[in-house]
Order: C-alpha cells, then structure tokens, then sequence
C-alpha cells in the first residue's frame, strides 16, 4: 500500500494506544482514509511499530450504505496489503466506535470516542464526496442520518 498523496489527518490518542485517519489518493487514483494505529510508551507513539491498512473502494462504499440507511457502522474486511494479510473492523455503538486492525496475527484496538469517530467518519465523507465539508454539512451527514440506531452486518 503505497499512496501518492497525503492530506488532511485526524489523530488520537489514548494510554496504550494512538490511532490516526488520513486522508490519502490511492495507487488506483481514487480518494480513501489510511487508518493507522500504533502502541503508546509513556505517552509517546512507537510509530515504528504500527499497522496502517488503506480502505478499499469497496470498504467506503459498505460505510456509505450504512450511513445511508441509518445504521450503526458494523464491518469487518480481510485481506488488505499487498500480502493480503491484514484486516480492519469498525464496530459503533452510542458511545464512539472500536477501530481493530491487524496484520499477521498481531491484532490493536482504538475505542473512539463519538466526538472522534465523528472526524473519522467526516474525513471518510469527505474523500468519498472529493471536497471538504462544513462541520454543519457533517453534522446533518453524520448525526441527523443515523436517527434509527439500528446496526447493519456485513
């Protein structure tokens, strides 16, 4: 997974953990969000030591669809990478939304929380829309959408 070019990014940060959404122009040329997440030591993130997976085509249209009908966001795709060897799961709730990724059986998690998920999720509209929005225009997308808390597997 390489990408030719880098924009906007939102990170956050927890004791253990650090995770990072950034907006990035694939090798196939179309807008997507490289999620990164890396350990923490004393507050300070071993980068070194991260998982960074590129969402799919396929991965942002499956977010769409559920934003579109209301859902809470439940996913699960395997085979990312080029040795097609890691994965990502988003599993939202009323409270944020816990982002896993893996790669090759080493496995870290990054709990959300609502205020967070919500710039993730703005920054995987905006590279699916290719244009930045208002926090209002994200708002409406985002908030007002999703009034029937009902989950959607898949």
């Amino acid at each position: 997974m390489q990408s030719s070019t880098f924009g906007k990014k939102y990170t956050f940060y927890r004791p253990e953990y650090v995770i990072n959404f950034q907006a990035v122009v694939s090798q196939k040329s179309f807008n997507t969000v490289n999620i990164e997440i890396a350990p923490c030591v004393d507050k300070a993130a071993q980068w070194d030591k991260k998982i960074t997976l590129q969402l799919s085509e396929v991965d942002l249209f499956k977010y769409f669809y559920t934003l579109s009908h209301g859902f809470l966001f439940k996913y699960e795709s395997r085979y990312h990478g080029a040795e097609r060897n890691k994965s990502i799961s988003f599993s939202e709730s009323s409270s944020g939304c816990k982002v896993s990724v893996s790669d090759k059986g080493k496995m870290f998690h990054f709990s959300c929380t609502v205020g967070e998920w919500f710039y993730g999720q703005m920054l995987i509209l905006e590279q699916l829309l290719s244009r930045p929005l208002s926090l209002d225009e994200a708002k409406t997308l985002i908030t007002v959408t999703k009034t029937n808390k009902n989950s959607a597997n898949g």
